[in-house]
C-alpha cells in the first residue's frame, strides 16, 4: 500500500473521529441550523473521502474499472455537497443572511445534490480518469466545473475572512479557510489533485472544526461554568455595591457589556406605561431620556412578554419600530432581557454588538439572564435608597423649619414623654419655666407647680381619645394661659405636646366686652320696658278711637318692640351662659322637659303643629344649671315649631344608656340646606331659604344651645334634610348611673 492510500485511510479515521464528536454536538443542540448544516458538511466530506479511498485503492490494486467509476461518482457527489454545505454554513455562522436565505439555500442545496446524484449515478457517464505507472488515480474537472468550484470556495473564504470577528470559535474560522485553501490549490494544480491534497486538507480541517464546535458548545460551558458563575457574582457585587441609582445603572450597563465582550449596552427603566432610556455604555449620551411605549421596539416587546430576545442582525431581523435613532444602521447582534423584581418588570437590559462584531450565542443569553435578576434587585434597592434619602432630606428640612418656627414663636411649647420628662422646650417655654439650664430630660413636675398640670387625668385621656386634644386654663406668674394638650405620635402616643397661648389680654377684653354688653343691654332694656308699658296704656285707652289702619300700625310697633325685648334677653342669656358662672345642681331632666313641653304647647297649637314628648321611665338626673338647660331646650323646641308648617309634628325623645342622657328633638319642617349646616351655631346667622324669611328670630337660639350644652360637658348633633325635617340631638353626662328599666315612655302634652 503506497503513502497516498495510507493517507486516505488516516483521513477516514480522522473523519470517523470527527463524526463521533459531531454526534455530541447534535445531541447537545440539534435544533441549531448551524449544527445541522455542519453535520451535512461532515457527511458530504465523509462520502467524498469514502469515494476517493475506494477509487484510489481500486486503482492501486488494479481492480475493476467499474469500482473506480463508483468511487469517482461518490467523490463527485461528496465534493459538490460539501462545497455547497460549507458555503451555507459559513453564511450562517457569520450571520450574513437571514432565515429567508437559509430556506432558499436549503432548497437550492437539495436541488443541486439531487441533480448531481442523477448525473453521477443514473446517467451512464463517468468522469475520465487514468492510472499512472505507480498506481495513482489521475482525474481532472472540466473548465466550467473548475471555475464554479473556485468561485464558490473564494466566496466562502471572503465571507469568513470579512466577518471573522463574528465567529466566536477561532478554530472554526481556521478550519473553513483550510478547507477552502486545500480545494483551491487542488483545483489549480493537477498534481495536488492527484495526490489527494483537497481530501487531506478537508479531513484535517473537519476534525479541527468539529473540535472547535465541541469545545465552544460543550467543553467551555462545562469547564467554565464555575468561572461564569464567579464572573456573574463579581458583576452582581460590583452592581450592588452602589447605592445611587445613576451609579447603579451605569455599573449594570458597563458590567453587562464587559461580561459578554459587547460593544455597548443600555438600561431602560419602566415608568408607568413607558420605558425610559436611563443609562448607556459606549453609546451616545444624548439618547438618554428617550421614551418608548411598552410593546414598541424590541425593548418594549421584551417588557410586555417578560421574555428575553436574541437577534443576529438587528437591521435585518427586527421588523418593528427602531428602538433608537440609527439603530438599524449601526446595531449588529443584539441581546435583550427583562429585569424582573417581585413579578413585575422594572426595566430592560439591552446589549449590542456593532455590525462587524461577533454574534451572540445561547450561552451569552443565559449569562445575561443570570445577571438580570441581580440587576433588578440592585435597581430596586437603589430606588428605595433614593426614596429614603429624599424622605430623610424632606424630614431634615421639615425638622429645621419646625424648629425655626417653634424657636421663633412667642407661645411656649413643651413636649414630654409618658413619664412627664421634658423632650423639647422652646425658648419661650424655658423663659416661662424660669430655668437656667436646658430642661430636656428633667421631670416636668420638678419645674412647675402642681396646679400647672390638668386637674383630672381621666378627663385628659377621655378628651384625647374622643377629640385628640384637651384644653384647659392655667394661671402662672399672673398670666392666664390656654393650654392645648395633644398626643405625641400615632397610633400609640409616646408622650404629649403642650402649646400655651397667653390669653391674659383676651380674657380682659372678653370681660370688658361682656361688661359692656350687659351694661348696654340693661341700659336698653329699661327704656324699652318703659316704651312697652306706655304702648300698653295707649292700646287700652285708644280702643274706642283707633281706626283699622291705626290699629295695624300700633300692632306693628308692638311686634317690633317685643322682638327687641327678646333679642336683648337672648344676648343677656348668651353672655350669662358663656361667662362661666354656672350653678351646679342635680336636675330632674324629665321634669325639666315636661315644663318646656307645657310652655311650648300653646305656641304649637297656634301654629297647628303636633307636639309629643316621650321620656324613658328611668331617665337619670343630670348635673348643671337647670335654668340654662331649660332655656336651651326651649330654644330647640321653639325653632322646631317655628320652622314646621301647619299639620306637621315635633317629637321630643329622651333616653339613656346609664352613662349619658340623650334628648332628640325631631320635626317635619322645612329642613336646613347642606351649605347652611356649618353655620347654624354662629351668632346672628340665619338661613337664606325662602320658607324661613317670614319667620322672626334673632339667630342666637342655637348659638345659646351650643354654649350651654358644652358648658355642661355635653355635645350637640344636628342632622337635617331639606323638605323632610331636622333632628337636633343633645347628649349630656348623667349625674349617676341608673338601673335598667322599662322601655315604655311617658306621654307629654299634645
Amino acid at each position: 500500500m503506497n503513502a497516498t492510500t495510507l493517507t486516505l485511510l488516516l483521513n477516514g479515521l480522522t473523519l470517523a473521529f470527527a463524526l463521533g464528536l459531531l454526534v455530541l454536538v447534535l445531541w447537545q443542540d440539534s435544533r441549531s441550523a448551524a449544527n445541522r448544516y455542519f453535520a451535512l458538511f461532515v457527511l458530504m466530506v465523509a462520502i467524498w473521502s469514502a469515494g476517493s479511498l475506494l477509487g484510489r485503492a481500486a486503482a492501486y490494486a488494479g481492480g475493476e474499472r467499474a469500482v473506480i467509476r463508483l468511487g469517482l461518482r461518490l467523490l463527485d457527489f461528496g465534493y459538490v455537497g460539501s462545497s455547497l454545505a460549507l458555503y451555507i454554513y459559513a453564511v450562517i455562522v457569520t450571520g450574513v443572511r437571514g432565515r429567508l436565505f437559509r430556506l432558499v439555500s436549503t432548497v437550492g442545496l437539495a436541488i443541486i445534490l439531487t441533480y448531481a446524484f442523477f448525473l453521477i449515478f443514473v446517467v451512464e457517464t463517468s468522469r475520465p480518469f487514468e492510472i499512472t505507472d505507480v498506481g495513482l488515480l489521475s482525474y481532472r474537472y472540466g473548465t466550467p466545473e473548475t471555475i464554479l468550484f473556485l468561485a464558490l470556495r473564494a466566496a466562502t473564504m471572503f465571507i469568513v475572512w470579512r466577518y471573522r470577528a463574528r465567529i466566536k470559535a477561532r478554530g472554526l474560522a481556521v478550519g473553513i479557510l483550510m478547507v477552502c485553501a486545500g480545494h483551491i490549490l487542488a483545483l489549480i494544480s493537477p498534481r495536488l489533485l492527484m495526490l489527494g491534497t483537497a481530501e487531506d486538507a478537508s479531513a484535517l480541517a473537519t476534525l479541527i472544526m468539529t473540535y472547535a464546535i465541541v469545545r465552544q458548545q460543550i467543553m467551555v460551558p462545562l469547564l467554565g461554568r464555575a468561572k461564569q458563575l464567579e464572573a456573574v457574582r463579581d458583576v452582581g457585587l460590583a452592581i450592588s455595591s452602589r447605592l445611587r441609582l445613576n451609579e447603579t445603572l451605569a455599573a449594570i450597563a458597563a458590567q453587562a457589556a464587559g461580561l459578554l465582550s459587547a460593544d455597548g449596552a443600555a438600561i431602560y427603566l419602566k415608568r408607568d406605561d413607558a420605558l425610559e432610556l436611563a443609562a448607556v455604555h459606549n453609546m451616545p449620551a444624548q439618547f438618554v431620556g428617550i421614551e418608548a411605549r411598552v410593546e414598541e421596539g424590541i425593548v418594549g416587546s421584551v417588557a410586555a412578554d417578560m421574555r428575553a430576545r436574541r437577534l443576529d442582525h438587528y437591521g435585518r431581523d427586527w421588523v418593528g419600530p427602531a428602538d433608537l435613532p440609527l439603530a438599524r444602521e449601526t446595531f449588529g447582534a443584539v441581546l435583550c432581557v427583562p429585569l424582573v423584581f417581585g413579578g413585575e418588570v422594572v426595566g430592560v437590559l439591552l446589549v449590542v454588538q456593532g455590525q462587524q462584531g461577533r454574534l451572540f450565542d445561547p450561552e451569552d443569553l443565559r449569562l445575561l439572564e443570570l445577571l438580570g435578576p441581580q440587576a433588578a434587585v440592585a435597581i430596586t434597592n437603589s430606588r428605595l435608597f433614593e426614596a429614603e434619602r429624599e424622605l430623610l432630606t424632606d424630614l431634615a428640612v421639615a425638622k429645621r423649619q419646625l424648629e425655626a418656627v417653634l424657636t421663633s414663636t412667642e407661645n411656649p411649647v413643651i413636649a414630654v414623654d409618658r413619664r412627664l420628662r421634658v423632650l423639647f422646650a422652646n425658648p419661650a417655654a424655658g423663659a416661662l419655666l424660669n430655668v437656667a439650664v436646658d430642661p430636656v430630660g428633667r421631670a416636668l413636675t420638678d419645674l412647675v407647680p402642681r396646679q400647672f398640670l390638668p386637674g383630672s387625668a381621666r378627663a385628659v385621656l377621655r378628651d384625647l381619645r374622643s377629640r385628640r386634644a384637651h384644653v384647659y386654663e392655667v394661671t402662672l406668674h399672673s398670666h392666664t394661659y390656654l393650654c392645648h394638650v395633644a398626643g405625641l405620635g400615632r397610633p400609640h402616643p409616646e408622650g404629649w405636646v403642650v402649646v400655651l397661648n397667653d390669653v391674659t389680654e383676651l380674657k380682659e377684653l372678653d370681660r370688658l366686652k361682656s361688661q359692656m354688653i350687659q351694661m348696654t343691654s340693661h341700659d336698653l332694656k329699661n327704656p324699652l320696658q318703659a316704651a312697652m308699658s306706655y304702648m300698653e296704656l295707649l292700646i287700652e285707652d285708644g280702643q274706642a278711637v283707633f281706626t283699622p289702619d291705626m290699629e295695624e300700625y300700633i300692632e306693628a310697633v308692638w311686634s317690633q318692640l317685643s322682638r327687641m325685648y327678646r333679642l336683648i334677653n337672648s344676648i343677656l342669656d348668651l353672655e350669662r351662659a358663656g361667662g362661666g358662672r354656672r350653678v351646679s345642681e342635680e336636675c330632674d331632666l324629665a321634669a325639666l322637659l315636661g315644663r318646656v313641653a307645657v310652655d311650648m304647647a300653646m305656641t304649637a297649637r297656634e301654629r297647628q303643629v303636633t307636639l309629643d314628648l316621650h321620656i324613658a321611665e328611668t331617665l337619670p338626673p343630670v348635673s348643671g344649671d337647670g335654668q340654662q338647660l331649660s332655656q336651651a331646650f326651649a330654644n330647640i323646641v321653639d325653632n322646631a315649631i317655628k320652622f314646621t308648617p301647619a299639620g306637621g309634628r315635633v317629637d321630643i325623645h329622651a333616653s339613656t344608656n346609664y352613662a349619658e342622657v340623650q334628648v332628640d328633638v325631631r320635626d317635619t319642617g322645612v329642613g336646613i340646606p347642606e351649605e347652611d349646616l356649618p353655620h347654624v351655631y354662629e351668632r346672628f346667622y340665619r338661613g337664606k331659604q325662602r320658607a324661613t324669611t317670614a319667620v322672626s328670630g334673632s339667630g342666637l337660639g342655637l348659638a345659646l344651645v351650643k354654649v350651654v350644652v358644652e358648658s355642661h360637658r355635653g355635645r350637640v348633633l344636628l342632622a337635617s334634610e331639606p323638605e323632610k325635617g331636622t333632628c337636633v340631638t343633645v347628649v349630656l353626662p348623667a349625674a349617676m348611673s341608673a338601673p335598667p328599666g322599662s322601655s315604655d315612655a311617658r306621654k307629654g302634652p299634645s
